[in-house]
């Protein structure tokens, strides 16, 4: 049976999967990304999943990566100081001359939404829209079983979505936009900013003083739950997917949040949390390489 490796390369950690065409993971590693030691560290973190997992039944790899990839030439046309010396990136030739085996790389929604609908919560649907909630807000489209990537390679910039003109500044240069509001980064932001001081470091630090009743806590977490539910509302209006599939590290804490935000979408959209978890960005790479193979 033929087996592939999946890498999800993000801005803390690497994930990679030995897996095969039935999609059972076979083995994972994560490793940290080392990003602040720059581009060569990063690399050398991918090499080293990669070495462990490698075997003489591995067909090709698949990289599933944050920021904006060049799918027909696997290099990175933009990526954030998340990920430093990562802009203009061939990391299709850059992992092929390394193990002389076919290679294809893409965005990390892009993956990750190809593996929820290969073997997760998007499993059977063919019009789907995932949007990632963690430490920014991502997005990917698949319309009639094809993933759109769009002429630029930017289709399902979701977060970057405008939905409050003169809102909070965000740091594409807009204002306003919804991953200033839902994200891990821009929850803990919002609730510092309204005590005045640095009081969380982290979204679910948010979340734990919502459960607890603490008035400012309930103030950003409402304003999330409604801005990303208004998100949805619009996007339906615009795509009309047959389902919306929301993962990234803040659906871990969804228990708090899920109902009261279902509450504010529409009767009629259906909406799944990601089955594959962080996992999913991994399995999708995978399936990517398999498919192209």
């Amino acid at each position: 049976m033929k087996k592939v490796i999946g890498i999800d390369i993000g801005g803390t950690k690497i994930l990679g999967g030995l897996i095969n065409e039935k999609g059972t993971l076979i083995e994972s590693i994560k490793v940290p990304t080392n990003a602040l030691c720059g581009r060569d560290a990063i690399i050398n973190s991918i090499f080293s999943i990669i070495n462990k997992l490698m075997d003489k039944e591995v067909k090709g790899i698949g990289v599933g990566s944050a920021g904006r990839i060049n799918y027909n030439k696997g290099i990175v046309d933009y990526a954030t100081d998340n990920l430093p010396g990562w802009t203009n990136l061939n990391i299709k030739k850059t992992v092929e001359t390394k193990y002389k085996i076919p290679v294809i790389a893409d965005n990390d929604v892009n993956t990750a939404v190809l593996g929820e609908h290969w073997i997760g919560s998007a499993l059977g649907y063919k019009n789907i829209i995932m949007i990632t909630l963690g430490t920014g807000v991502g997005g990917a489209v698949i319309c009639d079983n094809k993933l759109v990537r769009g002429k630029h390679f930017s289709t399902g910039e979701i977060g970057h979505t405008v939905i409050y003109p003169d809102g909070i500044e965000c740091n594409c240069g807009k204002k306003g936009c919804l991953e200033q509001y839902v994200s891990g980064n821009g929850i803990t932001k919002r609730y510092n900013k309204m005590i005045g001081g640095n009081k969380v470091n982290k979204a679910e630090e948010v979340f734990e003083l919502y459960i607890k009743e603490d008035n400012i806590a309930n103030l950003v977490v409402n304003e999330a739950i409604k801005t990303l539910a208004i998100a949805i509302n619009n996007l339906r209006n615009i795509l009309d997917p047959e389902i919306f599939i929301i993962g990234g590290g803040l659906i871990n804490s969804k228990e708090i949040w899920w109902d009261s935000f279902i509450l504010q979408i529409d009767k009629d959209i259906k909406i799944n949390s990601a089955l594959l978890s962080n996992k999913a960005t991994m399995y999708g790479a995978a399936k990517l390489i398999l498919k192209y193979l």
